[in-house]
């Protein structure tokens, strides 16, 4: 994965916008490896029966998706998800971001196979910095 924690011109911009979104619904952040320089990037919004989850690579590989939670239920590793969609961090941030709460019009019901896509790979460094995001200062 490129370690850059900035990506250049507009496309950083409308990140620092929709992860300035994840923050005013209460996500919480979690980062693999130093803050400066973190192996990977997780946001995860996690309910009662469901956790939306984003999972950000690289400045063009990341994944989006909802999976049930069910006790002690691996948001990280799910065995199923609702929803899952994989594109570059702001696409799929405008996809976590649009999708319906459980239960209201339009919310994901059905259960599918995740892509291997919907995993954080083995060998990572401790999580370093977990942090809900709407105690972060802008």
């Amino acid at each position: 994965m490129a370690r850059s924690t900035a990506p250049e011109g507009e496309f950083a911009l409308e990140l620092d916008d929709l992860l300035g979104e994840l923050r005013r619904r209460g996500w919480t952040l979690i980062l693999w490896g130093p803050r400066e320089a973190p192996e990977l990037y997780a946001a995860m919004y996690h309910r009662a029966t469901s956790a939306d989850v984003l999972i950000i690579r690289g400045e063009k590989d990341a994944s989006a998706y909802r999976t049930p939670v069910v006790g002690d239920s691996p948001v990280f590793c799910p065995p199923v998800v609702a929803y899952q969609y994989h594109a570059e961090p702001t696409w799929a941030l405008r996809a976590v971001l649009s999708l319906p709460a459980p239960g209201e019009p339009g919310a994901p019901m059905g259960m599918e196979k995740p892509s291997p896509k919907c995993a954080i790979p083995a060998g990572l460094p401790k999580p370093v910095l977990i942090r809900p995001l709407s105690q972060l200062a802008n």
